[in-house]
């Protein structure tokens, strides 16, 4: 079964809702964010969504040479720090990324860290894409046209991340998940305030 667009959108914004709210890791949590993915697109009758991680990496403006958002790294022990990944959802021939959103965030961190200025003119609110659209890394690196992405699944990656003890969402949180899901299908705004903030449910 395809995901819609319009599922995809009200998960999204689910998710980033509950995202910048409470999460104290927002811009390295892309294993929560699949998580939740999956298991709102479950409730939805999607049982053929699946975690995924691996290599990514988006051209995020088409002017600015270094304009690009990588996570690539050598595969070690999941959650232990040592190495660059990201995790998202496949389901059939689709790829569901509700991390892209945190593009700004993840590049003003590190133009904190290096004095750099980069570009951002584009940060969907959420990717749904056919896999045979994404692209080489080498075509994201060095193509200057905004929107362009790779999504490579490493098989090691992907069992390490799926097989963790920590790869799940706990009972309060699937609650939550739940509740802020409800209520933005429903088409009513909710304002939800965690310790990490404060957020609206409207779709951007």
């Amino acid at each position: 079964m395809n995901i819609s667009e319009e599922i995809a959108g009200h998960i999204a914004t689910a998710v980033r809702t509950l995202a910048t709210t409470a999460s104290s890791h927002l811009g390295t949590d892309c294993i929560w964010h699949a998580m939740a993915c999956q298991h709102l697109l479950a409730r939805e009758g999607i049982d053929d969504a699946r975690l995924v991680a691996g290599y990514a990496a988006w051209r995020v403006d088409g002017h600015d040479p270094g304009a690009v958002v990588h996570l690539k790294g050598s595969a070690v022990a999941a959650g232990s720090g040592g190495f660059l990944f990201h995790t998202w959802v496949s389901c059939g021939s689709q790829v569901f990324d509700a991390t892209t959103y945190q593009f700004r965030h993840k590049l003003a961190e590190l133009d904190a860290a290096d004095g750099g200025r980069t570009r951002v003119t584009w940060c969907p609110p959420f990717l749904l894409v056919e896999r045979q659209d994404c692209k080489p890394w080498r075509s994201v690196r060095d193509g200057l046209r905004a929107g362009l992405f790779c999504y490579d699944a490493i098989p090691a990656i992907v069992e390490q991340v799926t097989g963790h003890p920590d790869t799940h969402l706990d009972a309060e949180a699937i609650t939550l998940l739940e509740q802020v899901y409800e209520r933005v299908k429903d088409g009513n705004q909710l304002i939800v305030i965690g310790p990490c903030g404060m957020a609206a449910t409207t779709q951007r």
